[in-house]
């Protein structure tokens, strides 16, 4: 395949995909990426959008370098991410259908280390693990695309409508509004599918996303 016809970007109803080609390296897919975000211009710049990564499965590293490229030549503001990781797909499925419409969203990228702490006022939704020591605390939802196993409070100022969502949730302790739950030991460790947290009748429900 000719080296222009790797990445090809797409506009949708939804907003943009990038389609990438499944045969090309990790290294030709990211020239190719950055060459055609450059040429594009003032197209992306102050753009609010979806972005869909379509054709391959990247690693959350690949994905973490793949919006660099994109964020450091644009000025586009991503609402939210989809990817061709199934379980992203289903986090991020649920940021676009039970996120309030008027919340604002912080996005992080990258893990949370032990002592780091995120606070705002609106939703957070963090592309990395958040690791043991490090907490998070949004007015609104907070979603986990990655580990969670610091601590997470959603609804921090009373909103109980709010959820918290991961791909691995196993939080020191997680809070909604003004319940909390600890997660047993036992909880921490195997493999077991995403999840997510909501208040239902005064106490916190722990579902899988399936």
């Amino acid at each position: 395949m000719n080296l222009e016809n790797y990445v090809i970007f797409k506009g949708t109803k939804d907003g943009v995909t990038v389609l990438f080609d499944e045969n090309a390296t990790f290294d030709e897919l990211c020239e190719q990426l950055e060459k055609k975000v450059q040429e594009a211009g003032k197209f992306f710049d102050n753009v609010k959008t979806s972005l869909a990564f379509k054709g391959r499965t990247f690693s959350e590293e690949e994905e973490q370098h793949l919006l660099r490229i994109i964020t450091d030549h644009t000025t586009m503001e991503i609402t939210f991410l989809k990817t061709e990781n199934n379980e992203l797909l289903q986090l991020t499925t649920l940021l676009e259908k039970e996120m309030s419409p008027h919340n604002l969203t912080k996005f992080h990228r990258g893990s949370l280390r032990n002592g780091q702490k995120i606070e705002f006022d609106g939703s957070v939704v963090i592309i990395g693990d958040v690791n043991p020591g490090a907490e998070i605390k949004a007015t609104g939802n907070i979603i986990v695309l990655g580990q969670l196993k610091g601590m997470a409070h959603a609804g921090c100022q009373g909103l109980t409508d709010a959820f918290v969502a991961s791909v691995y949730m196993a939080p020191v302790q997680l809070r909604i509004g003004d319940i909390i739950t600890r997660f047993p030991e036992e909880n921490k460790r195997g493999p077991k599918p995403p999840e997510y947290a909501f208040v239902q009748e005064g106490q916190i429900f722990v579902m899988a996303l399936s």
